[in-house]
């Protein structure tokens, strides 16, 4: 037996076939869908841009449903970045990284100590109009962080008890921010422990575009456990990729990128920082 639920991650809507106990992993499965609100509909009968089975699992499930809506996405002009984002006031910033960089650490100590708001925990959703300006229109509810970094770093923010490596911290952090932030800039963060902090560093806009052209694609990389399976990054297909290219060239060209090495705390310190002296330059 299969239901149709109706999905809907910022503006875009995804009509999924599937088992009826999908509506019953929404609440796991929604924090970590991208721009994701509100339960899934059930719809009558009409097409559905995708369908599970009911030997899907829960895990399955969120990396199919999230690689059919960064192509959609794609569709409105709009970048599905792995990053950590965070707002304040009307602003927002994006950090990207590779996994274990320090993106969440850095979000979180902003969240927790500079009144910075919670955007986006692991996929931020950006889209560009024609002049190149950026907006965040959404991203992940969960900030997935690993149990360690976390009992290091935020000792008191989440219990060591339990099973798994990472936490969900998604119910431990303040409501997102609303609204659509405009895009103010974004870093390259690299977790450093050892003392060494380095004062944000300008990114030329090569190296901005590879890392935000990795980032892009971060919901097509996941390899899924049925080794029958067709690779997700074929959902794609080479004019949706070429799409990306431009889109991720243009939000290169026309968003400063920065480097910043540290400590969580240290790094968190230099973004809110330097974004205070941007607003001042802009003042001014």
């Amino acid at each position: 037996m299969t239901a149709r639920w109706l999905i809907r991650s910022a503006s875009r809507r995804l009509v999924v076939e599937g088992p009826p106990h999908l509506g019953l992993w929404w609440p796991t499965l929604s924090a970590q869908i991208p721009g994701a609100y509100g339960w899934p509909v059930g719809v009558g009968n009409g097409p559905a841009a995708l369908t599970l089975t009911d030997a899907t699992a829960p895990a399955e499930a969120r990396r199919i449903i999230n690689a059919r809506l960064h192509v959609e996405h794609l569709g409105a002009d709009t970048l599905s970045l792995h990053g950590v984002a965070v707002a304040k006031a009307g602003r927002a910033v994006l950090l990207i990284g590779d996994y274990g960089a320090g993106k969440s650490l850095t979000g979180l100590s902003m969240i927790m100590s500079m009144g910075w708001s919670p955007v986006a925990g692991d996929t931020c959703l950006v889209r560009l109009d024609a002049q190149g300006n950026a907006e965040v229109v959404g991203g992940t509810r969960a900030f997935v962080v690993r149990r360690f970094a976390t009992d290091r770093w935020f000792p008191t923010l989440a219990p060591s008890e339990g099973d798994g490596e990472r936490i969900d911290l998604a119910d431990s952090l303040p409501s997102l921010e609303c609204g659509t932030p405009r895009l103010a800039g974004i870093v390259m963060v690299a977790v450093d422990g050892g003392g060494f902090a380095s004062p944000p560093v300008p990114c030329g806009g090569q190296v901005a575009a590879n890392a935000l052209c990795r980032a892009s694609s971060h919901l097509l990389t996941k390899v899924l456990d049925d080794a029958a399976a067709d690779p997700l990054s074929l959902m794609e297909g080479p004019a949706l990729a070429r799409r990306r290219l431009r889109l991720v060239r243009r939000l290169a060209s026309t968003d400063r990128c920065w480097w910043v090495r540290g400590t969580p705390d240290e790094m968190a310190a230099a973004v809110d920082a330097m974004t205070r002296e941007e607003d001042q330059r802009w003042a001014s």
